[in-house]
């Protein structure tokens, strides 16, 4: 009988990993690293902008109001030599959909200084298309596809960040629309149009300090005689919105002691009704001082009376002049533009229809002379001739003995001569000569 022996259970004694503690120092230290290390720029800029918006920051003193406007810089990098506004609005990362508006509107050429687009004129049938390949038809001529070239210049751009273009784009078309959507739009794209075309000033390079001639001169209380000239209160430019059959294209610029520029959005020329002239002739004759003119909306509609722009009336005291330059004075020198970078989107003012004097009527046409043709036949100028409306001529009419026999013809009558005492044929002309 074989026995076995019962083995004892051998208790063996794990020592505890190292992997564990090794992982956690390598983490420490590598945080440790990580915080000792400088920050980025951007990481940088982003931290202490929040940092400011929180109040972290609650020992650096408050910048003095005339200082504030400068904190928020959006082009960060001044412009180079070579940099057109395109390239250097999509280079700060910041503007892609106020730039893509540009281009769609077929303002941006012009903008870079570049020669329009031209579209073709097709002349005849279209050619057969061979395999893949369809050829162009000829063109009869070309014309301009851009509605502005560079000669509109210098220009002025209110520039809209992606922020307030998206803020603008949900306020106008609603709270889901995009920038695509609007464009594919025929309708929704004029109306953007409209705001887009608003924020371009043409023949006009205005800096902050053009804008700022009257902050002292709107304080002096201004005489009323019977005529006076408008005193300059407000910097104006004419937009690509304005036309010479509209107004409302005009945007005004307020340069206030704070060193902030706002502008007003409801700040518009509205002729008095019953005149051929428009604003900018009241305004050249001395009409802006009078009562009929200054009405305060009695009849006029607007707060400031008719004339508003032009004689010089509007007041950034209302919730109309809230918007404001917030990053001014960016030349780019090469293609002469000035941007400046909004806070919003402006609203375009209204527009209303600028008279013209009606033209006066065309004279009456001149009294034309008679015109006498000779006559083979009567030998006389008695036929008159006829005014031809094509040719705008005299037009002599056909001849009347045209087709018919002109010779002589004589008669013999047989006369009694008393000389002679006998009777005689006499030769008579017919026709009497």
């Amino acid at each position: 009988m074989q026995v076995h022996e019962k083995k004892e259970p051998s208790c063996r004694v794990s020592r505890p990993s190292t992997f564990l503690p090794l992982l956690l120092f390598a983490s420490s230290l590598f945080l440790l690293l990580l915080l000792l290390s400088p920050l980025p720029c951007e990481a940088r800029r982003q931290l202490e902008q929040v940092n400011r918006l929180e109040g972290g920051d609650a020992n650096a003193a408050a910048p003095p109001p005339d200082q504030q406007q400068q904190q928020v810089v959006l082009l960060e990098d001044p412009p180079g030599a070579s940099d057109v506004l395109t390239s250097y609005l999509e280079g700060s990362g910041r503007f892609s959909l106020f730039v893509r508006s540009l281009r769609h509107f077929g303002y941006a050429r012009a903008l870079d200084g570049k020669e329009p687009k031209r579209k073709c004129s097709a002349f005849g049938p279209q050619p057969a298309c061979y395999l893949f390949y369809c050829p162009p038809a000829p063109c009869a001529s070309w014309a301009v596809a851009d509605e502005v070239s560079k000669g509109d210049g210098p220009f002025t751009v209110l520039a809209l960040t992606d922020d307030a273009m998206e803020a603008m784009l949900k306020a106008r078309f609603g709270p889901s629309a995009e920038l695509g959507e609007v464009l594919r739009s025929e309708a929704l794209s004029e109306r953007l149009r409209d705001v887009i075309g608003y924020h371009v000033i043409k023949g006009k390079g205005l800096r902050t300090a053009d804008m700022g001639a009257s902050a002292e001169a709107a304080e002096v209380a201004t005489p009323s005689p019977s005529s006076t000239p408008p005193r300059h209160r407000f910097a104006t430019g004419a937009t690509l919105r304005g036309d010479n059959r509209t107004t409302g294209g005009e945007a005004v610029f307020f340069l206030g002691k704070d060193g902030r520029v706002r502008l007003h959005e409801d700040c518009t020329d509205k002729a008095p009704p019953g005149t051929d002239h428009g604003c900018h002739l009241q305004a050249e004759w001395g009409k802006c001082s009078e009562e009929w003119m200054n009405d305060r909306g009695a009849l006029s509609g607007r707060p400031a009376g008719y004339c508003e722009v032009s004689c010089q009336r509007c007041e950034c005291d209302s919730s109309s002049c809230t918007k404001e330059i917030a990053q001014a004075d960016v030349v780019l020198e090469r293609v002469n533009v000035t941007v400046h970078v909004l806070s919003a989107a402006l609203e375009p003012p209204p527009q209303f229809e600028v008279p013209f004097p009606a033209p006066p009527p065309p004279p009456p046409p001149p009294v034309r002379p008679p015109v006498y043709v000779w006559n083979p036949y009567t030998h006389r100028q008695e036929i008159m001739a006829e005014w031809n409306t094509t040719t705008q001529s005299y037009q002599e009419p056909s001849d009347p003995t045209q087709g018919l026999d002109t010779a002589p013809e004589y008669s013999y009558d047989y006369v009694w001569n008393a000389d002679e005492g006998e009777y005689q044929y006499v030769m008579v002309h017919k026709h009497g000569n």
